[in-house]
């Protein structure tokens, strides 16, 4: 059907914008652009602050301790914190809240002093927490770099049947299978006692092997066997390897402890270390008591290892955890990592834990510690062995603004401390070789 001529001159006439419209139309589209433009710079603000935010978080390393009444535990938790309370050359140091400082003051007092008897040591039942603060200087002041939270327990709770109504035992077994790291204290006395045929000291010595044993065999966190008390064993022999070698060999002999190294070696970071709280010339042994010389010289050694060895065993046996094709993955990360500022590296670390090397690092410490922060951790400490660390701080800090400073300020000292750490350990290994029992 035809259409009038001037039917369609009206139509056409109608869909004609008038002059107020078009100006409405530009002023939307303006202020939808200016809204979008300010959305995105206000997505890429939460990125960089999210990224900043996830640089500088500070993970929480669980370290249980187990050890029968009178074995050493709070002289060596004591000695440990008052060698560990000032930086010296280490570049890091321990940090407690003010109640606990005072209460591990009174203890070092008491421990130092020969004219006062030994700290009394936790009852059966009792527990003791600690949260410390691992610090590092930094050019805006003194950051934390990580805490660790410190339990300790009595080893009677393994050992003997628990009260009726009591919840200890299940806590104790409970902070067990989630810790980060185990320490597990062997009283050194036992262990000369064992040494020189006495068969009371040789049962006491495996009856508690056992039960911390039995306990530790389903964990899958490093673990310490600290033995305290060591300079009563320096008759032994003068050589302090030789020494331990040979009480490695005395442990070994327990069908338990032998077993726990065997099954977890290839997969777990297992360590013998030997401490004395107190020096090699302030105590002596009579009467099967252990004694304080008046004029003793108070000296302790190695009393900073266990906590030392913490953060680079996890790290490590993480590593042990993965295929060789993951682990070059974790590497290829770090290195890429490296180089991004940190409100970068948030998108990268988001990516890296969806794939299969996230995946896997996930599985290996059963998820939690090592995501987010501490995941970065990780991947901070490892990438420094794929780049010159101090050319890549340099190159970077001219690019970033002040907020992605202040945040790679951070990661540079946390890689600092990690190194410190890692330092120690290699120290340990270098001078007492005996110490690693996967080898």
């Amino acid at each position: 059907m035809a259409v009038e001529p001037e039917l369609v001159a009206e139509r056409s006439t109608d869909t004609v914008l008038s002059p107020e419209l078009i100006a409405v139309a530009l002023i939307a589209c303006v202020l939808l652009v200016l809204y979008l433009r300010k959305r995105s710079k206000s997505t890429a603000a939460r990125a960089q602050y999210q990224g900043r935010q996830l640089a500088t978080q500070v993970p929480t390393f669980r370290v249980v301790t187990l050890g029968l009444q009178g074995s050493g535990k709070t002289l060596l938790l004591t000695s440990t914190y008052r060698q560990l309370q000032t930086p010296g050359e280490r570049g890091y140091y321990l940090r407690a809240p003010y109640e606990q400082l005072i209460e591990l003051n009174r203890w070092y007092k008491e421990v130092a002093s020969a004219d006062e008897d030994w700290p009394q040591g936790t009852t059966r039942g009792e527990m003791r927490e600690f949260e410390f603060d691992l610090m590092t200087h930094t050019n805006t002041g003194s950051e934390t770099i990580l805490k660790l939270g410190y339990l300790e327990y009595p080893g009677e709770l393994l050992t003997d049947p628990d009260a009726p109504g009591s919840t200890a035992q299940a806590r104790l077994l409970d902070s067990v299978a989630h810790a980060d790291a185990l320490v597990g204290i062997i009283d050194g006395l036992r262990v000369l006692q064992t040494q020189q045929g006495d068969r009371r000291g040789s049962l006491i010595l495996e009856t508690t092997l056992d039960a911390m044993i039995n306990s530790m065999l389903s964990a899958r966190c490093p673990i310490a066997f600290v033995i305290t008390k060591w300079d009563l064993l320096d008759e032994l022999d003068a050589d302090e390897n030789t020494r331990l070698d040979m009480v490695r060999s005395m442990l070994m002999s327990f069908p338990g402890f032998r077993d726990l190294v065997k099954i977890h070696s290839d997969r777990r970071i297992i360590r013998l270390i030997p401490v004395t709280a107190v020096g090699h010339d302030f105590a002596f042994l009579a009467d099967g008591q252990v004694h304080k010389r008046p004029t003793g010289h108070f000296a302790p050694a190695n009393v900073d290892v266990a906590l030392s060895t913490v953060v680079p065993d996890v790290l490590c046996q993480i590593e042990l955890s993965l295929d060789l094709a993951t682990r070059q993955e974790l590497l290829a990360e770090a290195q890429r990592r490296n180089r991004l500022a940190p409100a970068d590296a948030l998108q990268s670390l988001a990516s890296f834990v969806a794939d299969k090397a996230g995946k896997a690092l996930a599985s290996a410490v059963g998820g939690g510690l090592l995501l987010n922060s501490g995941l970065a951790l990780l991947l901070d400490a490892r990438g420094d062995e794929v780049q010159d660390p101090v050319q890549a701080h340099h190159s970077r800090l001219a690019t970033l603004s002040e907020a992605d400073r202040r945040a790679e300020e951070f990661i540079q000292s946390r890689r600092r401390v990690i190194r410190s750490l890692q330092d120690r350990v290699w120290k340990l290994e270098a001078v007492l070789p005996a110490s690693r029992l996967n080898n």
